[in-house]
């Protein structure tokens, strides 16, 4: 049977709030993680979602982090028995590349902040995606960065003043920094992300997780 046009997303990033989700074409979400799942949940959700819709499924995306470390791998194992059980093809995607979905993209640059725990901060620098002449989403401009706990606002990051998301608890954004307001939250920025069919990877073997590098690291 030819493979369906769902695509089958899993998200383990934030450690209490894991993500799996099928998403139509259109960008609708047609089947998602339950709750209260026996652990290990991400890789349950998938087997569930195997076993009800194998048909359906198409492909296979993945957050690749950065985010929880055992969140991020987990994620990336079940991604990744499922595309081998299956035989489809699987994207990769980052965190940041979420949390920056939760808005519509916009022209210029803005900063993409996630909360990375223990007072630290994941942030990337996303830029305008243009086809044609048009705004048609938000493409990541560098790497992740991780600014720990204690450490001053980078100089990286001085000139971005529009912000996605929140840089966690116990750090104030910098004065003169605006946070655009989310119309969309982490499973609908998901879904909506996946329909813009990211570039499938070149081989199993190119599945890596992202940790972020430390700001300031040699």
């Amino acid at each position: 049977m030819a493979a369906g046009d769902w695509v089958l997303a899993v998200d383990g990033s934030v450690r209490d709030e894991p993500l799996v989700v099928l998403v139509a074409s259109g960008g609708e979400v047609t089947w998602e993680l339950r709750a209260a799942l026996p652990a290990p949940v991400l890789i349950t959700a998938v087997r569930e979602a195997l076993l009800a819709y194998r048909e359906r499924i198409g492909s296979i995306v993945a957050i690749r982090g950065p985010g929880s470390y055992i969140g991020v791998r987990g994620g990336l194992a079940a991604a990744l028995g499922a595309a081998q059980s299956l035989g489809r093809p699987l994207a990769l995607v980052g965190t940041m590349e979420a949390v920056a979905a939760q808005v519509d993209p916009g022209e210029g640059r803005v900063l993409a902040l996630a909360d990375a725990g223990r007072g630290g901060t994941f942030g990337q620098e996303m830029g305008s995606e243009l086809s044609a002449g048009r705004v048609i989403g938000w493409r990541p401009l560098g790497g992740s960065l991780l600014l720990a706990r204690g450490l001053p606002w980078p100089d990286a990051w001085a000139d971005l003043r529009l912000v996605i998301g929140t840089p966690g608890e116990g750090r104030q954004l910098p004065l003169g920094t605006s946070s655009i307001s989310p119309i969309r939250g982490r499973r609908m920025a998901l879904a909506w992300l996946v329909t813009a069919k990211p570039i499938p990877i070149s081989g199993y073997d190119q599945v890596t997780a992202d940790y972020a590098e430390p700001i300031g690291a040699r």
